[in-house]
């Protein structure tokens, strides 16, 4: 498990989760982080005196004052407790396992509360699924294909367990038999929507995923979470899909943020006449988003290509210059060494090197006589529930 409530010390951890309690909007937030940069620590900010503060932070003197009325209104250690006995994880932004990629959004979490396991590689490559909440039968196809597809090759699929395509994606990723992570506008311990009870046990059992979200245990939603807890899936993931959207669909709420943290965006294209293809259309002719038809076109763009790990699930590395011209030029039928030299105009010495490579990383193998071909990545399918 990475992520824990033994990560920090307890009085450290404990300060972090009381800021998080006090900074409910991003401008409280980045002044928590100040204090943090310019302090070492938050529990020194939570101890340090005006004067301190003022000399060590350089924060305008009214902020300083509002911090240390704010911090006299909570204690530390209670709302520590209180979360260790709600049995969620607690992930603070200090903590050495808070997702990298999270970190570099304008506004991180100071907080990720967790039910399940988040993985140091869940993150690695992670693609964003997301769309309306009432797709048609086309976008319900496409989402789950779609989702399904990045999870065969490796990929973990994050999405907001919304109904609608949200829902599709991540039982998707489940039959894919890679990781789905639901990031959710209440608390991590609540299911919400309550209909998706299944679904939400199905992301817990078995170490398939995790459920993470930015507000304590028992936190009911409320209709300005779903907005916020966009920036996360954007900030959780490489790149995001959009399936089906309206022209004013929260999806493309989800997919501007991404854009903006200069995150790949891809969009399905849909019918011209139909509502809710006019939010993705617009994505692709204002050229925010790749047009994409199916999974193999995250996966090139991305320049992600699938390899066998010898163990369950399946996996995907990135491929760059001769590498990546290299693996492209060869298919299941294998072709000879001469051959590719010919073609690519590479030497034989480099040539050689590329291969080698090539077959280090499981990509290819070699045949008797100097012939080379691709090697499938090896997959293992969960079954949906």
């Amino acid at each position: 498990m990475v992520g824990s409530l033994e990560h920090l010390g307890d009085e450290e951890l404990g300060c972090w989760l009381a800021a998080a309690e006090l900074a409910r909007t991003s401008s409280r937030r980045q002044i928590i982080r100040v204090l943090f940069d310019r302090m070492g620590s938050l529990s020194s900010a939570w101890q340090a005196s005006a004067d301190e503060l003022a000399a060590s932070t350089q924060l305008k003197a009214e902020i300083i004052i509002a911090f240390l009325e704010k911090r006299r209104q909570v204690d530390p250690g209670k709302i520590r407790e209180s979360v260790r006995l709600s049995g969620l994880d607690a992930l603070s932004y200090a903590d050495m396992a808070y997702p990298a990629c999270l970190k570099h959004i304008n506004d991180p979490p100071l907080v990720l509360f967790v039910k399940g396991q988040l993985q140091e590689e869940d993150f690695h490559h992670a693609v964003g699924v997301v769309g309306t909440r009432r797709p048609t039968a086309y976008g319900q196809r496409l989402a789950k294909d779609i989702a399904s597809g990045l999870s065969e090759n490796g990929v973990t699929v994050v999405s907001g367990l919304a109904f609608g395509v949200d829902s599709l994606a991540h039982w998707g990723a489940l039959s894919g038999g890679s990781r789905t992570i639901a990031v959710v506008g209440s608390g991590a311990d609540l299911c919400y929507p309550a209909s998706n009870r299944r679904l939400y046990e199905a992301i817990l059992a078995d170490n398939r995923g995790a459920v993470v979200s930015e507000y304590f245990p028992g936190t009911r939603p409320e209709k300005w979470h779903f907005p916020e807890r966009n920036r996360i899936i954007a900030g959780l993931s490489q790149a995001v899909v959009v399936v089906e959207a309206g022209e004013f669909s929260g999806a493309l709420i989800t997919a501007r943020l991404a854009f903006e943290q200069n995150r790949e965006v891809f969009a399905v294209p849909g019918r011209v006449d139909s509502p809710l293809s006019r939010g993705t259309n617009n994505l692709i002719q204002r050229n925010m988003a790749h047009l994409t038809n199916d999974h193999k076109d995250v996966l090139d763009v991305l320049q992600w290509v699938p390899v066998d790990t010898g163990k369950p699930g399946a996996a995907v590395v990135e491929l760059y210059g001769r590498e990546k011209e290299i693996f492209d030029m060869l298919g299941l039928e294998p072709i000879h060494f001469d051959s590719l030299c010919e073609s690519s105009g590479m030497s034989a010495g480099e040539m050689s090197a590329t291969v080698t490579m090539l077959e280090l990383a499981g990509l290819i193998e070699s045949h008797q006589g100097d012939w080379y071909s691709r090697k499938q990545a090896g997959r293992s399918k969960v079954p949906q529930p």
